[in-house]
C-alpha cells in the first residue's frame, strides 16, 4: 500500500551504483518488483532520448556544396565557395595531413577507439577509456542484449562480437565526427585542449606513428583550421532546423 511506497521511497538517493555504498543499500532493500518497476521507467525514457537524438543529424555545409561543384567539375563555382587557404587545407586533409586515417567517411569518423596520448586535464583522475568501457557495457543489464532492449540478438552484433582486450583500448576513446567541429571547443576527452590550434599543434609534436603529423607547417596548419571551418552547417531535427 501507500505506507509501504513510502518506506521503500524514504531514500530519494537510492540506485544501483557502486560507488555510493548507502545509495547502493537502500536500492537493493527496495522491493524487486519496484527496483525493475524504476528500471523499466529508467529504459523507457532512455529510448525516447535516443529516438530523438537519432534524428539529430548535421545539414550541409559549405564543404557539401563544394563537394558537389567538384563532382560537377564546375572549376569557378569551387573557388566561389572555397577560399584559396580552405582549398589547401582540404588537399592536406586527405593528403600529407593523413587525417582521413581516422576522419572519414560523411561523419569524418571511422568510428574506432584510439589511445593518441593526450594526457589527462590537471585535477581530474585517470580515464582509461574504452578499456573500462568494455567491462560496462558488458555487464550493463541496459545493454543491446538486456531485458529492456527492444532489439533481437542478431541486431547486437557490436556486443557480441566486442573485442574485450581491455589492454589494447586502454587509453583509448572515440574517434569524433569533425562535423561542426569549430563551433563546439573544447577538445579532447577531458576537453583539455581550448582550441582547434591546439589540438592541431598536438597532433604535430605527438611521438605517434599512428598520427603522422610531425613535418606540417605553421602555414599547413593555418590551411587545415581553415578548412575545418567549412565543415559547419545547420543543425537539422525531425526535417527542421533548430
Amino acid at each position: 500500500g501507500p505506507v509501504m511506497e513510502m518506506k521503500a521511497f524514504r531514500n530519494l538517493n537510492a540506485r544501483p551504483g557502486l560507488d555510493d555504498p548507502e545509495a547502493y543499500k537502500a536500492w537493493v532493500n527496495i522491493p524487486f518488483d519496484q527496483r525493475a518497476e524504476v528500471n523499466r521507467i529508467y529504459a523507457n525514457m532512455g529510448k525516447a532520448i535516443a529516438a530523438y537524438v537519432r534524428t539529430i543529424m548535421p545539414g550541409p555545409a559549405r564543404f557539401d556544396t563544394y563537394v558537389e561543384a567538384l563532382l560537377n567539375n564546375d572549376r569557378l563555382r569551387m573557388k566561389q565557395i572555397f577560399s584559396d587557404r580552405e582549398a589547401s587545407g582540404l588537399r592536406l586533409f586527405i593528403g600529407k595531413g593523413k587525417c582521413t586515417n581516422c576522419h572519414t567517411g560523411p561523419l569524418f569518423t571511422n568510428g574506432d577507439f584510439h589511445n593518441i596520448g593526450v594526457g589527462e586535464k590537471e585535477g581530474r583522475p585517470a580515464d582509461r577509456g574504452r578499456a573500462d568501457g568494455i567491462i560496462q557495457v558488458l555487464s550493463d543489464e541496459f545493454n543491446c542484449l538486456g531485458e529492456f532492449s527492444d532489439a533481437e540478438p542478431s541486431d547486437c552484433a557490436e556486443l557480441r562480437f566486442i573485442d574485450t582486450r581491455t589492454e589494447k583500448y586502454a587509453g583509448a576513446f572515440k574517434t569524433p565526427t569533425l562535423r561542426n567541429v569549430a563551433d563546439r571547443p573544447p577538445y579532447m576527452h577531458a576537453g583539455q585542449l581550448k582550441t582547434i590550434r591546439e589540438v592541431l599543434e598536438f597532433y604535430r609534436s605527438a611521438d605517434n606513428p599512428e598520427l603522422g603529423h610531425g613535418d606540417l607547417t605553421d602555414e599547413e596548419l593555418d590551411q587545415l583550421e581553415a578548412f575545418l571551418g567549412t565543415l559547419g552547417g545547420p543543425i537539422v531535427s525531425l526535417g527542421e532546423p533548430m
